[in-house]
């Protein structure tokens, strides 16, 4: 559950609370009223905050913020640095890569028991059998594991049960599993391990699992190469978004459906949030 600029009830308040007991005012440097209303006051609070423990600055409170107040451990989240550094070697604006990224982060980067977050793409699986071990084997697996092995998505479960799928299709064979999941906040395919750079999809998944931070250089590294033809015409993914050419940023990364998928409109609420933050700034 994600708390934001708008909210009403009995969480704004315990929150109000939290911030004037670990001391982060209002903009004219007030404690908080606690009156279970998410406005201006509680927005810039929650922005100090945020800033003080490193995290993302965006005035929302979500699992991440929830934790730092709780005085958890974040050492693996994604820090508002990260963001900064990664505008600056893609050569964007801030606010671009920020909302690409909270766009395409979905929240959180790990599931409660602290693994990465994952997805099992079966039919990548097949696909990838068919290349280790042959079609012939492929098909054997699709009869006898159906929601491990197919030649059409589905079967998903979610969350910590998506590692159970995976664990099973590891049985079956490890690299083609691991392949076939992807990973992390920004849910980058273990097939492209080798196009970003890693010495193996071994050495992906060890990163994916260790910090967002490594999950955003994945994010990065797959923005630097993904190419594509558009209207017959040979685009690279980081020109368009140092152009903010979003139908191409769009086209490239969700393919040519994603005004039906919504994908548009998630962008334009993430701008519209973000873009009285960060519309000023400009990569160095």
């Amino acid at each position: 559950m994600i708390i934001k600029f708008g909210e009403r009830g009995d969480a704004v308040a315990q929150l109000q609370k939290r911030l004037n007991a670990l001391g982060f005012k209002s903009k004219n440097d007030k404690l908080l009223v606690v009156d279970g209303i998410f406005g201006e006051g509680t927005e810039y609070a929650v922005m100090q905050f945020q800033k003080s423990v490193g995290l993302l600055i965006d005035g929302k409170v979500g699992d991440k913020t929830r934790a730092a107040l709780a005085e958890q451990d974040v050492s693996k989240f994604l820090k508002d640095s990260d963001y900064i550094a990664a505008a600056k070697r893609l050569n964007v604006s801030e606010l671009s890569i920020r909302v690409f990224g909270a766009t395409e982060g979905r929240g959180v980067g790990f599931l409660k028991n602290g693994k990465a977050k994952i997805l099992f793409e079966r039919h990548r699986m097949y696909h990838y059998l068919v290349q280790f071990k042959g079609k012939a084997f492929a098909n054997a697996q699709m009869k006898q594991f159906p929601n491990l092995v197919n030649t059409s998505p589905g079967g998903y479960k979610g969350n910590e049960a998506e590692y159970t799928r995976l664990k099973l299709a590891m049985n079956i064979h490890a690299e083609a599993a691991l392949m076939s999941c992807s990973w992390g906040q920004f849910q980058i395919m273990g097939e492209n391990w080798k196009d970003l750079g890693y010495a193996s999809v071994f050495e992906f998944v060890d990163q994916m699992q260790a910090t967002e931070s490594l999950q955003l250089e994945a994010f990065v590294r797959f923005i630097e190469f993904k190419t594509g033809t558009i209207a017959d015409k040979k685009v690279a993914l980081v020109d368009a978004l140092r152009e903010e050419d979003w139908h191409t940023v769009f086209t490239l990364y969700n393919g040519k459906n994603y005004k039906k998928l919504g994908y548009q409109a998630k962008f334009q609420r993430e701008w519209d949030h973000l873009e009285p933050l960060y519309g000023d700034k400009k990569a160095a």
